[in-house]
């Protein structure tokens, strides 16, 4: 009688653990649904075409900055680090701008989560490159399907924490010995300047209310806090440049699976 007793405790306990798992599991799913709905509102406010004399101003200067100074470094490092011809992630394409000379280097499919986001990037690059909507987060691909990824301007809009859940994911779908190519904004950079002052302008001299760019919550700290965060994912970086390639705008980050 006392074993029988012990053994209907020990189902009762097991499947009051399967309760309490599965409520977890839906909770997580739950709240991974509602970042996702969250971050496609935040990012298709961003990509909208706003009139107000602060964003008109900070389109036409972002542009000139993708065009002149982002495209150029990512040029530089894409040709030196991923050979012609392979097939590449781009992971939060956004507008596509850069991409313009690379798509006929690399193989590019691009990926935003944006749905207006991607009208730009088609408008831009037209049939040239392979676009797919989806979240960075549960990359829409089999593991191992990309010779290599890249992106900027993504990570520093995250948590730490959701920076190694991101580069875990982006490994997944990159072939062993395929790199990753990440440009991240440093704590004190030339465009961390420049974005601030203009906030401070607008918001705190001339009470304009402006919100120019998504929130940079974690900026890069130091060479060290770059190798720390993606060796945690499992990636050996191979090289770290901050400097006057691109008026000391991004630090740059290459890493190998």
């Amino acid at each position: 009688m006392e074993r029988c007793m012990e053994k209907l405790g020990i189902a009762h306990t097991i499947v009051l653990q399967k309760i309490v798992s599965q409520k977890h599991i839906a909770a997580q799913i739950d709240y991974m649904d509602r970042k996702e709905n969250q971050l496609q509102q935040d990012w298709d406010a961003y990509w909208a075409e706003k009139n107000t004399p602060g964003n008109i101003v900070y389109d036409f200067l972002s542009g000139i900055y993708r065009r002149l100074i982002v495209k150029n470094i990512l040029n530089f490092f894409i040709k030196k680090h991923f050979s012609k011809g392979i097939k590449v992630l781009h992971a939060g394409c956004g507008s596509g701008q850069v991409d313009i000379n690379i798509r006929e280097y690399i193989s590019i499919t691009a990926l935003d989560i944006s749905s207006r986001a991607i009208k730009i990037y088609k408008r831009v690059n037209g049939d040239k490159c392979h676009v797919v909507q989806g979240n960075i987060f549960s990359l829409p691909f089999e593991s191992e399907s990309f010779d290599g990824l890249y992106n900027l301007g993504v990570l520093e809009h995250f948590t730490q924490d959701d920076i190694g859940k991101i580069l875990i994911e982006c490994r997944r779908v990159i072939k062993p010995g395929g790199k990753i190519l990440v440009l991240w904004p440093p704590v004190f950079g030339f465009t961390v300047f420049i974005l601030d002052t203009a906030h401070f302008i607008l918001n705190k001299i001339f009470r304009m209310k402006v919100k120019l760019h998504p929130d940079e919550i974690t900026r890069i700290k130091s060479r060290k806090h770059a190798m720390q965060t993606f060796e945690n994912a499992g990636f050996k970086v191979v090289e770290y440049y901050f400097g006057i390639r691109d008026l000391f705008t991004q630090a740059v980050i290459v890493a190998e699976k």
